[in-house]
């Protein structure tokens, strides 16, 4: 019983934590071995395009999270990126993350590697198989409310398109964990002259722009879940298909 109590505590402490505060965090696991932070450029750009195309009040400084303490319960969205092979979670990491997602927490994994069943890939799933040992990484449907939680149907890209679909673990009635193997990051990093630092290939900037459409589409559904999905805005949804349909004949 009394585990039982302390667990509701819990779930109540974190959906405070997460829904009381006006401001979004752009929290992003550092951890050992490998390289944890491929595209330390990115943040600064993603703030800016956010804080200017939507109502989202932002922190423009980002916060480096650890398995090492309790930290990361206060940050209801979590990115991990890389792009090589890291070290092992331990068994307490393992549960903190297990923890994490029992409270609603969501995580969105970068592979800037681009590179499938290899290197930070292989990893990922190693660690997320001991996380949810019940659950496989899926692809994520092309209807799904992260494809419309701000724009509408925004193609799954990044510099490169080595998986043209988004994967995902669907874990308390929401898609917890979000994955793309496009390093999604890569483009918004920019030099201290302004310009781009990586190419979009094969598609120049028209995939650019739709790697950035994507990138605030995950934000958006981490704050809004299926909102954009409710009965209420499915006529308005449908209309804005066809019209963009209309447009691309």
């Amino acid at each position: 019983m009394r585990v039982k109590i302390l667990f509701i505590f819990f779930l109540l402490n974190f959906t405070l934590v997460a829904y009381s505060s006006n401001t979004f965090y752009f929290a992003q696991l550092k951890y050992n071995g490998g390289n944890w932070d491929p595209n330390p450029d990115s943040w600064s750009e993603i703030y800016d395009f956010i804080v200017s195309t939507t109502n989202v009040h932002c922190a423009k400084e980002r916060k480096e999270i650890t398995l090492n303490n309790n930290e990361i319960f206060n940050y209801p969205f979590l990115v991990i990126s890389g792009d090589s092979e890291f070290n092992k979670f331990s068994d307490k990491e393992i549960e903190i993350l297990k923890r994490y997602f029992d409270g609603g927490g969501i995580c969105f994994i970068d592979d800037a590697s681009g590179i499938k069943d290899f290197g930070f890939d292989r990893a990922i799933k190693r660690e997320f198989s001991r996380i949810f040992p019940n659950s496989n990484f899926e692809r994520i449907k092309d209807n799904h409310a992260i494809f419309y939680a701000f724009y509408l149907i925004p193609q799954v890209v990044g510099t490169r398109v080595s998986v043209p679909y988004l994967e995902g673990i669907e874990y308390n009635n929401q898609m917890a964990v979000i994955y793309s193997h496009n390093d999604l990051f890569g483009i918004w990093a920019k030099d201290k002259l302004g310009n781009f630092l990586k190419d979009c290939s094969p598609y120049g900037e028209k995939q650019r722009f739709e790697g950035m459409k994507l990138t605030v589409n995950i934000f958006m559904y981490a704050l809004t879940g299926t909102y954009k999905l409710d009965a209420i805005h499915s006529q308005y949804i449908q209309r804005k298909i066809e019209e963009m349909r209309m447009l691309e004949k």
